[in-house]
């Protein structure tokens, strides 16, 4: 997990020109296809009719946190000081569209002004390549993307996260990060297909110490080295087959590429990404009064098969049952249960530098969610807990949200970590625990 965006803004400005440069083949087809002049790729092979109707739309935004209590290693009290301006603007033509979506704000924490570009991608139909290409939707270009079952947990969802901005308190939309990428969609009877292309590893934005200080097991307390990790240069591809069933919703995933925190090091004991395959299925389907998911992943630490290696992280395989329904009037409930198993564990043991510090080898959380709206749906009180049995820690997230009118919102809420041991997962954050509160204002 990350802070958001801890390369600086040129070095992201350059490696969106590389990735660009990568995805360029297919950004010509796409251009190509809507400006030849050739009768075969003329735009009335396409079906598309140029609208003349676009949109500007976004919102202004002041948001503010502070820890509940000093962090010994940050000397900084502020946890969240963002003035954020979101322009969002569409494109529709009759079978496809442009979509952009892009922030710029100040990071009072950093005292940095930033940009962000969520989307800019184009989307359409295929089916100017004959009537298989009908088959086929493309999404090209900077884009978020996400799938899977899990509330807040991610099994199969190897898509980017931004941590820092969820626990810091921004809008729940910021916990997806954008990557640049080729998605190709296929629908077929037997089943849909989803297939993702990233030509260049895109990370998450992991927790480097910017804003939040971790457990480093090498020196046996909490560090804020704000430190930056060179991340691999090679590409990273997910698969989605996915159909419903009787009023179930069936999905088998993959991916190959890497683990998306550095949670591993090199020879030089430096923080390294490595390379990691993961093998997943999910399911949905009403039970009882509500919705019951389950969803399994096998991690495949492709660099540390055998689990000897105290550097690289050992394979996992992760479970997570879910149930969500509503409780009464306006009132929802979730529970999920959530375990990372991991392999050959006692080999991990044998091998580490700092067995005490290794986490459990089945770390099991338990979260629960409780959503209320009141005032004709104008009021939200959101309240979710995670609790992890194994390690004895966790994250209560509460957030309030008011929307009396459609031109603003103002919401508020904390984060709280918790637990006994410092070295725990949820609990290394416990100096993290915070208040927040964001004005928005909509145009």
């Amino acid at each position: 997990m990350s802070a958001v965006y801890a390369t600086r803004q040129e070095s992201g400005l350059i490696n969106m020109q590389r990735r660009m440069l990568a995805l360029m083949p297919l950004l010509m087809l796409f251009y190509s296809s809507a400006h030849s002049q050739d009768d075969e790729w003329a735009m009335d092979d396409w079906g598309e009719e140029i609208s003349e109707e676009s949109a500007f739309t976004g919102f202004f935004e002041v948001a503010l946190g502070a820890r509940l209590s000093s962090d010994p290693v940050i000397s900084s009290d502020k946890t969240l000081a963002d003035l954020r301006a979101q322009v969002q603007w569409d494109k529709d033509f009759s079978r496809s569209s442009i979509e952009f979506t892009g922030d710029i704000y100040y990071d009072g924490v950093l005292d940095q002004t930033r940009v962000q570009i969520r989307e800019l991608a184009w989307q359409g139909n295929l089916g100017a390549l004959g009537d298989w290409g009908s088959k086929f939707d493309l999404k090209v270009g900077q884009q978020i993307l996400t799938w899977g079952t899990g509330d807040y947990v991610f099994l199969n969802d190897l898509f980017p996260k931004d941590f820092q901005s969820f626990f810091a308190g921004r809008d729940d939309d910021y916990l997806k990060a954008p990557s640049l990428s080729a998605k190709v969609s296929g629908f077929f009877d037997w089943a849909n297909i989803d297939f993702v292309v990233t030509p260049e590893f895109t990370p998450d934005n992991y927790i480097n110490g910017d804003y939040f200080s971790f457990f480093s097991p090498i020196f046996g307390n909490n560090i804020a080295p704000g430190f930056n990790v060179k991340q691999a240069k090679s590409p990273e591809y997910a698969l989605r087959i996915y159909k419903s069933i009787n009023a179930v919703d069936y999905a088998f995933y993959a991916y190959k590429g890497f683990h998306k925190s550095p949670s591993a090091f090199n020879e030089l004991g430096e923080p390294s990404f490595s390379e990691l395959e993961v093998y997943g299925a999910s399911a949905i389907t009403t039970f009882a009064s509500g919705l019951l998911n389950v969803e399994i992943a096998y991690y495949d630490s492709l660099e540390d098969q055998q689990g000897i290696n105290p550097l690289i992280s050992n394979s996992q395989t992760r479970y997570l049952v879910g149930y969500e329904q509503e409780l009464v009037k306006n009132l929802t409930g979730s529970l999920q249960w959530y375990v990372e198993r991991t392999s050959d564990y006692g080999r991990l043991q044998d091998n580490s530098f700092n067995p005490i510090f290794e986490p459990n080898e089945n770390r099991t959380v338990l979260t629960q969610r409780l959503n209320y709206r009141a005032l004709q749906q104008t009021l939200t009180l959101n309240l979710f807990n995670f609790y992890s049995t194994s390690d004895d820690d966790g994250y209560l997230k509460f957030n309030v949200d008011y929307s009396p009118v459609d031109q603003w919102k103002l919401s508020a809420g904390f984060n709280v970590f918790y637990g006994e041991e410092p070295y725990t997962f949820f609990n290394q954050f416990e100096d993290a625990s915070n208040l927040f509160a964001r004005f928005k204002y909509y145009y």
